[in-house]
């Protein structure tokens, strides 16, 4: 059986499959090229939600009555299967927060104490001996990078090697060169989310551990891809903390973004989220208890335990497809698409010559806006890509060969509000739902594109203001919230059945 027969009874699962939509006067299939931005909704898990758990749905931080204890066990249970997935060990905490990486990474600053306030910072400073150093690599995803700009930290770029992967050797240097800090942290991407290539993060950590530093991973772009391994069997190479975002998972849009550390790195007394479910007792004088479990203390007010179940779901649903099966699956349409636009003289591929990567492939039209190129594939085609910088703009500056004098001025103009000059690219990603016929359609399009771009593009004016193209007469009707029914004729009806307490561990795929 081929790969693309293999995913068919998932790809027939997804929830917008089959979507259709009037783009100025064209009724045109939708076609997804954008699962590096959003995984897309799986209706056996929003079924498993609304139907098996929607009946028990209360409030968490009880277990003396049905409803509530129901929700505490599924909770628990979510964050076990979570656990499991990025093997972690009795030495680890789970946090679930916020609806990304990017909400997780900014609180495990605060929890490390090396966010201070913006109004304190003239007050509180660490001395520089004693202020920590952080690594990232060329290829971090803003969330990356700009969250620890905001830090009181020391940050180095380690520099790309002639491969265009951060260089171990000058990730040596920079060691070296900070030997005396007392806190040393490479936060490194495991993948980026612009080329798909992969990075070596098992060296960079086993290095950042010969030199007594410690090792912080983000999975955003590659964990619905990939396996994910805290403790690996060179314990010189384990990592000391990962984050993700579970949206990007086929079926995990709604859920929470996901940190597990070694709770070593847990030295506050206050959790950075104090309020309901983290205080053991209080009284009326000013005194308080905290739990000592870092999980319940840093767990405070209501859970965002909907959001924690269906980031287990996701990971049930990856693992039911296999990891194997979708690294594979990723290699073939990322060699199709690669090999196919290779032939499009109008069309630059970002890292053409790796080929080893996810089936992610940005790419720019030279003499092109990547907007118009993005507008005319959803107009034409109904082919949903994404231009921009992905979030990237230190890797841009290095795959655009961008120099400090030309950012400098591209800065200045967007400084301005204008972002005609603000470089960036096409990106198009993929699934291992994706079916042949759809990949093939997607790189049709954008060499039809490509080929009557001068005609097409007659019917667009530039906005400098937004940086995007605008159709002369535009039509499109979007959904609208105030299409909502709160009294619809059909109404879900719950069956009677024995009460029992639901458990997400039951196999529901199958």
């Amino acid at each position: 059986m081929s790969l693309e027969k293999y995913f068919l009874p998932f790809r027939q699962h997804i929830i917008g499959q089959n979507l259709q939509h009037q783009i100025n006067g064209q009724q045109l299939d939708i076609i997804y090229a954008d699962w590096t931005a959003s995984g897309r909704l799986y209706q056996p898990i929003e079924d498993y939600l609304t139907q098996e758990l929607g009946p028990y749905v209360a409030n968490t931080h009880t277990e003396t009555n049905l409803t509530g204890s129901a929700m505490t066990h599924a909770y628990h249970d979510a964050q076990d299967i979570i656990k499991r997935h990025v093997n972690a060990c009795n030495n680890d905490v789970l946090i679930t927060a916020g609806a990304g990486m990017t909400a997780v990474v900014n609180k495990f600053q605060r929890i490390l104490g090396l966010r201070i306030p913006e109004r304190m910072q003239a007050q509180v400073a660490f001395a520089e001996n004693d202020r920590p150093v952080v690594f990232i690599t060329h290829m971090e995803h803003h969330s990356n990078q700009t969250s620890w700009y905001e830090c009181d930290v020391t940050l180095e770029i380690v520099e790309p090697d002639s491969q265009g992967l951060p260089s171990l050797a000058h990730l040596e240097l920079l060691l070296e060169k900070y030997q005396d800090r007392k806190m040393k942290i490479g936060s490194f991407s495991a993948c980026s989310n612009v080329t798909g290539i992969k990075t070596p993060y098992y060296q960079l950590a086993e290095i950042m551990h010969q030199h007594g530093g410690l090792c912080f991973v983000d999975f955003a772009a590659s964990a619905p891809y990939v396996d994910i391994d805290m403790h690996p069997s060179n314990p010189k190479q384990a990592l000391d903390a990962i984050y993700f975002s579970p949206h990007k998972f086929l079926g995990g849009p709604g859920s929470s973004g996901v940190l597990v550390f070694n709770k070593a790195l847990y030295k506050n007394k206050v959790p950075d989220h104090p309020g309901g479910g983290t205080v053991t007792w209080t009284n009326p004088w000013g005194k308080h208890s905290f739990f000592n479990n870092i999980e319940l203390r840093e767990d405070g007010g209501t859970p965002g335990f909907l959001q924690c179940i269906k980031t287990a779901l996701a990971i049930k649903l990856k693992d039911a497809m296999g990891v194997e099966n979708i690294q594979q699956r990723e290699a073939q349409i990322s060699q199709y698409v690669m090999d196919n636009l290779a032939k499009n003289e109008h069309v630059v591929m970002l890292e053409p010559n790796i080929r080893q990567r996810l089936a992610i492939v940005s790419f720019y039209v030279p003499g092109a806006h990547y907007n118009l190129v993005v507008r005319l594939l959803n107009d034409k085609f109904g082919v949903q890509t994404r231009g921009g910088c992905s979030c990237a703009g230190t890797y841009g500056h290095i795959l655009l060969n961008v120099d400090q004098e030309t950012s400098s001025k591209i800065t200045q103009q967007i400084d301005l509000g204008d972002f005609a000059e603000k470089p960036g690219w096409v990106r198009a990603s993929f699934h291992p739902t994706s079916s042949d016929k759809e990949v093939a359609f997607v790189v049709e399009a954008i060499n039809q594109v490509t080929e009557n771009l001068a005609l097409w593009s007659k019917d667009y004016r530039f906005n400098p203001a937004s940086g995007d193209y605008e159709h002369g007469k535009p039509n499109i009707d979007f959904p609208s919230l105030s299409g909502f029914n709160a009294l619809p004729e059909t109404r879900a009806v719950v069956r009677n059945k024995e009460v029992e307490a639901p458990s997400i561990l039951r196999k529901i795929f199958g």
